[in-house]
C-alpha cells in the first residue's frame, strides 16, 4: 500500500510545472553559493520581461509564481502560465 501512495505522489510531481524545469529559468549561482537559496533566481520569458524592447531585464521566479501577484499581466501565476519545458 505504501508503494502505491508513493507512485501517486510521483505522478503529481511530474505534472507540476516547476520553474527549475522551465527553459526560461536562470539560477543565480552567487546566491546559491552564499547560502541565500533560490530567492534571486530569475525568469527570462519574453512574457514576463520588464523591458518589452530588448527583453533583457528579468523578474524573480518566486514573485512571478506567487498568489499575491497573480492578477498582473506578466505574472506566470501559481499554475505556470508561461512555463515551457527545457529541451
Amino acid at each position: 500500500m505504501l508503494k502505491g501512495g508513493k507512485e501517486q505522489m510521483n505522478d503529481g510531481r511530474r505534472k507540476m510545472k516547476l520553474c527549475k524545469d522551465c527553459k526560461y529559468y536562470r539560477k543565480d549561482w552567487l546566491s546559491h553559493l552564499m547560502g541565500m537559496g533560490y530567492r534571486h533566481d530569475t525568469c527570462t520569458s519574453p512574457n514576463t520581461s520588464q523591458n518589452s524592447v530588448t527583453g533583457n531585464e528579468s523578474r524573480f521566479c518566486d514573485m512571478l509564481r506567487s498568489h499575491r501577484w497573480q492578477e498582473l499581466d506578466y505574472s506566470c501565476r501559481p499554475d505556470g502560465r508561461f512555463w515551457e519545458a527545457k529541451k
